[in-house]
């Protein structure tokens, strides 16, 4: 029950990133709700919930004046999402209750890659080229008058599930008949498919926060990825860039454009980039915060804060909050987020013992992400991987020391599988 005092505050979908959100409004003296967006979420997301830290749970069934009619005697003061399934519903929440938020004029925008390209192309930003393809044989003739590689993936999906890059119109209709038909990340049919002409260059992560209209960049992370597993794109490490370096400070100017185009003007802002031959170009922005792999301790450690934190500062109307938009984070030590792969198939009949990582200097903390009697593949994507592991240190060489033992150990950190 709400007291006279007690402020409320809504997460819609708080899975991912939303599980770092309730305990630190709670501890701030809110209340907090969740909103599950929709029934078909994908399981990997559901079982994250942590009611402990919830006053209540609302499930949506797709009538939003019900919705807001069930919210609005709570008077929340604000409402976020906690994962990207979660933005077209906190945009229209926002609105309805009167709340501070991004105007759902360009919702659609924020959440489908192809239109969100569009809008920064018209803008007179560099992009890549693109089509939207409803089958593989319409893929293949546009890529063969776009010329190759190209990339193809979902319209809006997330943490790079069914991304191909394809060299030839073989890869490229194996690409399709793969997406078309399956559902994405958040649990969305995918009737058609996004192709893109490939972004030379290294990629990097950009995250933001933004309160009417004014942006602080927290982090500029180099996002490497390997080949492993027969896929390129698995993800290798996040590692943060000093921001005086001028890759980072070209990143930050390009992402502040890329913001107000698709006026994310208030929230957190996760955006991938390539470095290209001609300057920055969008992968993709997501409304939302980064995923926990990348907003807590290793990259916290490293600029002194982290994106959640700041997040919950710029809806909780902290004093620190306003100096800081319009400005960047500060360099305090070396720090990344490393990724170990699963490499083999099969039940997990044991886990690997992380502990031993512990002796390392530069090792903050790491995550396991499989349970005993899971199901696991060799790792293609963020949804895949056996553990996250943050590191930081301020001796350069100490952290890049460290970094190397780990990926020694890479094949004895496996798990036992049947």
């Amino acid at each position: 029950m709400k007291t006279a005092l007690q402020k409320t505050a809504v997460i819609v979908d708080p899975y991912s990133t939303g599980i770092l959100l309730a305990p630190r409004l709670r501890a701030r003296g809110y209340q907090v709700v969740a909103v599950q967006s929709r029934p078909d979420l994908a399981p990997s997301l559901l079982r994250s919930y942590r009611s402990e830290d919830f006053a209540g749970h609302i499930a949506h069934d797709g009538d939003l004046a019900a919705l807001v009619e069930r919210l609005r005697p709570l008077d929340p003061a604000f409402v976020l999402p906690g994962n990207e399934s979660a933005v077209e519903l906190t945009d229209a929440l926002s609105e309805a209750l009167g709340t501070p938020g991004n105007s759902p004029k360009l919702t659609a925008a924020r959440r489908n890659k192809f239109m969100m390209i569009e809008r920064l192309a018209a803008a007179g930003l560099l992009t890549a080229r693109q089509t939207m393809a409803g089958s593989a044989a319409e893929a293949a003739e546009w890529a063969a008058q776009a010329g190759w590689p190209v990339v193809a993936k979902p319209l809006a999906s997330a943490s790079t599930d069914h991304v191909y890059f394809c060299s030839r119109p073989a890869e490229l209709r194996a690409a399709a008949d793969s997406i078309l038909g399956s559902r994405d990340f958040c649990g969305t049919a995918n009737d058609r498919l996004l192709v893109q002409t490939y972004l030379d260059g290294e990629e990097y992560v950009v995250n933001t926060v933004s309160r009417g209209g004014r942006h602080y960049v927290c982090d500029v992370l180099h996002s490497a990825k390997r080949t492993l597993n027969g896929s390129p794109f698995v993800y290798d490490y996040y590692r943060l860039l000093p921001p005086d370096d001028v890759t980072a400070q070209a990143l930050m100017a390009y992402i502040r454009r890329v913001l107000d185009a698709l006026e994310i003007t208030d929230g957190a802002g996760h955006a991938e980039v390539r470095m290209t031959s001609r300057g920055p170009a969008l992968v993709e922005i997501a409304a939302r915060a980064m995923g926990p792999a990348g907003s807590t301790t290793g990259i916290a450690a490293g600029t002194g804060h982290d994106q959640v934190d700041l997040l919950v500062d710029a809806f909780d109307g902290a004093a620190t909050v306003g100096p800081l938009l319009d400005g960047h984070y500060r360099f305090e030590a070396e720090a990344m987020v490393l990724y170990l792969p699963v490499l083999g198939s099969g039940r997990v009949e044991a886990l690997p013992d992380l502990s031993v990582l512990d002796r390392l200097e530069s090792v903050r903390g790491h995550t396991l992400v499989p349970r005993l009697g899971d199901v696991v593949e060799p790792t293609l994507d963020l949804t895949q991987i056996l553990a996250k592991v943050y590191l930081a240190h301020p001796d350069r060489a100490v952290f890049e020391r460290d970094w190397a033992a780990i990926r020694a150990m890479e094949d004895m950190l496996q798990p036992r599988l049947s």
